[in-house]
């Protein structure tokens, strides 16, 4: 005679534990992978923010640069832009050296350069970022 297998009864709330165990780790992995992609928009957003501060502080350089070109005696200032501004100061007069601060939001960036004159004739010696 053959042995019929016994079946276990049915006990209520296992499916229900099963699918809250699974929802769990599912919510877990959303939760990390959308704090992932909120740091990682939020340092991109801070990139493109320094760079366009640097931006800003060549455009000042630039500006600069025509300014004491057609006057000589240019003492510096600021130049707006939509993105920012750019603050030009003038350290020595010759050779001419001078930076320009660009701000954008809460970033800085500065760019110093050094030009001579020479009988009407401007070189520039050195174009750096600080």
């Amino acid at each position: 005679m053959k042995k019929i297998p016994k079946i276990l009864p049915y006990k209520s709330g296992q499916a229900l534990t099963s699918l809250l165990i699974i929802m769990f780790v599912g919510l877990t992995i959303i939760a990390t992978s959308s704090a992932l992609i909120n740091t990682s928009l939020s340092s991109t957003a801070s990139l493109l923010e320094a760079n366009d501060a640097l931006v800003v502080a060549e455009s000042g350089a630039e500006d600069a640069l025509l300014k004491i070109l057609r006057k000589p005696s240019y003492i510096g200032g600021t130049l707006a832009f939509d993105i920012g501004q750019a603050s030009v100061s003038i350290a020595s007069t010759n050779p001419f050296t001078f930076v320009s601060k660009g701000t954008v939001g809460q970033h800085q960036r500065s760019i110093r350069v050094i030009i001579n004159n020479n009988n009407g004739i401007m070189t520039v010696n050195s174009w750096k970022e600080e």
